[in-house]
């Protein structure tokens, strides 16, 4: 009986990449997130909303760049050694999209359990409920769970289009590579040590 029990609570957890914005805890399903690297350099979008800062090419895909602080209306952070960009891809009407998101310090991977997620309307409206997928109460704290395919508009998903059809020049390319270089030689780090991204 209480093997029964406990198998079954390990089944129900699953695991979320924990992030801060603001000093505020955020999190979002690690399902969704394709890796973590240190911030580089970010190619400015000519008249893409404050929000998404710019693009960069990775590996060849151009990916589109949010500061998830100013698109959940708070103030732009400075950036640190810690500063990160998780990219992550997330369901838009059906379709598949991957974005880069800007966070201050991504801290650990976490089980949760669905029983311990409450929906916002429960909770109360002082969150931006568009946003939030739902909050998590940890032994210590209440964690926002982040519904990133909300952050995306119809213009934010036509912008996306235009940048996958279009080849960032050589010259931006090689000028990434050399900051990819330049932030591969430094002893940053965005990372806690306890923080890993496995899916399994």
């Amino acid at each position: 009986m209480t093997d029964q029990t406990t198998q079954s609570s390990f089944v129900d957890k699953d695991k979320y990449l924990a992030f801060e914005l603001n000093h505020a805890s955020y999190s979002i399903n690690i399902s969704l997130v394709k890796e973590i690297m240190e911030y580089v350099e970010v190619d400015p979008i000519p008249m893409a909303p404050d929000f998404i800062i710019g693009a960069i090419n990775l590996r060849g895909e151009v990916i589109p760049v949010f500061d998830l602080s100013l698109r959940l209306g708070k103030q732009p952070q400075e950036l640190t050694n810690r500063t990160c960009i998780i990219i992550a891809e997330c369901l838009f009407n059906e379709q598949q999209i991957t974005i880069g998101l800007k966070v201050d310090i991504v801290t650990k991977v976490l089980d949760i359990s669905g029983s311990d997620i409450d929906s916002v309307p429960s909770i109360g409206g002082q969150f931006h409920s568009r946003f939030v997928l739902g909050l998590a109460k940890l032994p210590d704290k209440l964690m926002t769970i982040l519904d990133i395919s909300k952050i995306l508009t119809l213009d934010d998903i036509k912008l996306i289009e235009d940048l996958n059809n279009a080849d960032l020049s050589e010259d931006v390319q090689n000028h990434q590579d050399s900051e990819n270089e330049d932030l591969s030689s430094q002893n940053t780090v965005c990372e806690s040590d306890e923080t890993e991204v496995n899916h399994e």
